[in-house]
């Protein structure tokens, strides 16, 4: 049987090196949820409080976390996203929010993913944890979308809908949805109340343990440190967590939420990141492992970071300052350990980490995905210059991506930030962010959402030289990035005649080429003729003829919200026709 080249064109070697073990590298990607950088003991502050006086000056700890930056690399200068829904978009595609993100739940199988790379590179991919990027659709339920991303298996919170996810949890485990109300009774693995937490972190090492011989790919999006807040299995008293209400309380205030128990939550967080590197080690994969983890936002806002100087840092979740932004990011394992706490203090998008990644692992990259990330690889093993300038963030909070009104473009280095301009600001903001990280600069003030206060920054006619110098500078990074609208659809594709059980792949590419959404849905008209995967590939599975058509996401509106269409077939489109003859006799 044949097998016609592959067109993609691909960015990084398909190979994955290996590493002293003789093995390709496993990898563990670690997401925290709502913990901004101070919230990691590595960074500097050591005692927490609660505005309202709920706790004051507590002192906390993340020692598991701590030792692994002290054995690898820490980044200084770390962002994500104001908010989780933006961040694990941007995560998983290495693209910036404008060209893939839909709304809030609703990303589209035709994503190519980080866990779609690891698995065709012929890792094993598993997720688990918090999910909440897609709902389904209604040809593919929430419950089983994830296969469709990526995953191999998942036990995950928030896939079909939000519930619980601490106590007697809702959650999803590899399609099957299992609400721990109703399962009742205890865990039988603690003796105790049923814990969301604990729940995925035994199925993450259980992913481990049965693919111990094999290159896996774990994401570890922790549901911790998110409210609700309530007790953990480790508060004193045990009573405390054994008679907490389990009453949802996302977003309001009712018994099933207490902000005094957030240091207890922030020290389980990094209780169960030390069962994970605990395993690795028990089953001798440590050496042949990257462990990276990183935060997916701010702190929440009614928190506070003390440093040991006096100076407090407040959460600031939900917004753009550096509080909203700033996450911590740590990186241990083959390349970068052994080098005692090396600091990396260049700047880091989380758009960085996929491309970064798979450097790492020598996973290839299609350039059709068009990655905005930039791989700092080298820089964590080796040192170096800094990978990247600026920062560039187009961010619509959980709004759909075509309201615009709310949208927020900035582009910021290490000394300086430039917001475009927008309804409330026409004519844009600048800030000195080295000396003014909270952006408390400018004499006019606007209240947003979630209560969140921006100021108007340094008025034009009283910045000095250094000042006019970065504006104009980080101005031509925001007019570098305008919205293009895509005006057409190309397809490449060098042999359209193939025998069942044959595959030829495909290459699509938008007009132009900068075009801002350029991703594109693949569809066959009857998919037992021939099938195509989100890659281009194509595969014969019966004789006949079918159209294998390309549609532009400029238009073709993608959904996985569970109830809407997935995608509009009106859209911007291009085709082809495969013809699909009988196998080879004998």
């Amino acid at each position: 049987m044949h097998k016609i080249a592959l067109l993609i064109g691909f960015l990084a070697a398909a190979t994955a090196p290996t590493c002293s073990a003789g093995e390709p590298m496993n990898v563990v990607l670690v997401l925290i949820d709502d913990l901004g950088h101070y919230g990691v003991t590595a960074y500097g502050a050591d005692r927490l409080s609660e505005q309202s006086g709920a706790f004051t000056n507590v002192e906390f700890a993340t020692p598991r976390i701590d030792a692994l930056a002290a054995e690898g690399v820490r980044c200084t200068d770390s962002h994500a996203y104001p908010l989780c829904e933006a961040t694990r978009v941007a995560l998983m595609t290495g693209q910036y929010n404008s060209r893939n993100f839909v709304r809030p739940k609703a990303l589209h199988a035709s994503q190519i993913t980080i866990a779609d790379l690891f698995q065709r590179a012929g890792y094993a991919t598993g997720v688990f944890g918090k999910w909440k990027q897609s709902r389904g659709t209604p040809e593919t339920p929430g419950k089983d979308y994830l296969f469709e991303l990526g995953w191999d298996e998942f036990c995950c919170f928030d896939v079909v809908d939000q519930g619980r996810r601490y106590l007697n949890p809702d959650l999803v485990i590899n399609g099957r949805v299992v609400n721990y109300k109703k399962v009742g009774g205890v865990d039988p693995a603690t003796g105790r109340r049923w814990y969301g937490p604990d729940i995925c972190n035994r199925h993450a090492l259980d992913f481990i343990d049965r693919h111990k011989s094999k290159p896996f790919f774990l994401y570890y999006p922790m549901i911790l440190v998110h409210d609700e807040h309530t007790p953990t299995p480790d508060t004193q008293p045990a009573s405390a967590f054994d008679r907490f209400p389990d009453t949802p309380c996302y977003q309001k205030a009712c018994p099933g939420d207490d902000r005094r128990y957030f240091p207890d939550m922030v020290a389980y967080m990094d209780k169960l990141i030390g069962r994970v590197v605990d395993r690795l080690e028990t089953l001798g994969l440590r050496d042949n492992t990257l462990i990276v983890v990183m935060g997916d936002n701010g702190t929440k806002e009614p928190f506070r970071h003390h440093l040991p100087g006096g100076s407090v840092y407040p959460g600031g979740k939900g917004d753009t300052k550096d509080n909203g932004t700033h996450v911590p990011l740590v990186l241990a394992g083959p390349g970068v350990s052994g080098k005692r706490g090396r600091v990396y203090e260049g700047l880091v998008d989380v758009v960085d980490v996929l491309p970064t990644l798979c450097q790492a692992a020598g996973v290839a990259i299609p350039s059709a995905l068009r990655v905005d990330g930039v791989g700092f690889w080298s820089q964590a093993t080796k040192g170096g210059p800094p990978h990247r300038e600026h920062i560039y963030t187009w961010y619509n909070a959980n709004n759909r991506w075509s309201d615009t009104a709310g949208v927020l473009r900035y582009a910021f280095n290490k000394q300086f930030k430039r917001y475009a301009g927008n309804a409330r600001f026409p004519e844009g903001r600048f800030f000195d962010v080295h000396s003014d990280p909270l952006e408390k600069a400018g004499e006019r003030e606007v209240t947003v959402s979630w209560g969140h206060r921006r100021r108007s920054g340094i008025p034009a006619d009283s910045m000095n030289a250094e000042q006019r110098t970065a504006y104009r500078s980080l101005g031509e990074v925001l007019a570098a990035h305008p919205h293009v609208p895509v005006e057409s659809v190309r397809i490449e594709l060098s042999h359209n005649r193939i025998r069942v059980g044959e595959q030829t792949s495909l290459s699509w590419s938008v007009v132009p080429a900068y075009a801002t959404r350029c991703n594109v849905i693949l569809e066959s008209s009857d998919p037992a003729v021939a099938s195509v995967s989100k890659f281009g590939d194509i595969v014969g599975r019966s004789p006949g003829t079918t159209t294998v058509r390309a549609y532009s996401w400029d238009g073709a509106d993608p959904q996985a919200a569970g109830k809407e269409p997935a995608f509009k077939r009106g859209a911007i489109q291009t085709s082809v026709t495969i013809r699909v003859t009988p196998a080879a006799s004998g």
